[in-house]
């Protein structure tokens, strides 16, 4: 007994507006694109014998074939025109970046750096990450862009590594709304653990030049 799962896109590809509009709808089992509707070619095209079972039989549907080669009027033209009326088609926000470290393990050397990319559109995003001005690749983690369901999208990227002192991090984002990629940069003292240590030795060695300078008035005045 195993899982089977059933799913299918719609596809809208643009080029030049809507001068040429391609339309596909594909069925896919177990992630696997058995069989799709190509608006380029009019019919089904099959990928798989699954697939080949399925397209013989609607590309002989008519009325099927008729539905399907509407909707790159139907739909995507349709739709195109609620994007561009919404001001959705051509929008460019930059991203905000922000890095934090994910956790401080006492028993390993291990840390877990995270890149947040949030409030950019369009989608399309590529995330770098560098230590001392080499990318990292191997230890490198990342969800796919998020729909805020705002007209924005977020992603998070991590980097799995060893921090030592003078350690150099950059997330370096490349974004159509960018003019060039923006890079932020990290250094392990400015971590929130690394600035509740500074303050707190701060704060002990405030305390501590008190008490000596009170121990010293009690001793002055004891010998007076």
């Amino acid at each position: 007994v195993g899982d089977f799962v059933e799913s299918g896109t719609n596809e809208c590809h643009f080029i030049n507006g809507t001068q040429r509009v391609r339309f596909l709808d594909r069925y896919i089992y177990n992630q696997e694109n058995d069989v799709y509707f190509d608006s380029d070619v009019g019919y089904f095209v099959w990928n798989n014998e699954f697939g080949k079972i399925d397209a013989d039989i609607w590309n002989k549907d008519k009325d099927l074939l008729a539905q399907e080669r509407s909707s790159v009027e139907r739909f995507c033209i349709y739709n195109y025109g609620v994007a561009e009326a919404s001001g959705a088609i051509g929008r460019r926000v930059e991203p905000s970046i922000k890095i934090s470290l994910m956790n401080e393990p006492s028993h390993t050397q291990q840390h877990m750096l995270v890149c947040n990319v949030f409030n950019f559109y369009p989608p399309e995003i590529e995330v770098k990450w560098y230590r001392n001005g080499q990318e990292e690749t191997a230890q490198v983690q990342f969800t796919e862009p998020h729909h805020n369901g705002d007209w924005s999208y977020q992603i998070v990227v991590m980097l799995e590594t060893e921090i030592q002192r003078d350690d150099t991090f950059t997330c370096e984002v490349h974004h159509r709304s960018l003019e060039a990629p923006h890079q932020v940069h990290w250094h392990p003292q400015s971590s929130d653990a690394a600035k509740n240590k500074m303050a707190t030795g701060i704060v002990g060695f405030v305390l501590g030049v008190v008490f000596l300078i009170v121990g010293a008035v009690i001793y002055l005045r004891g010998r007076k």
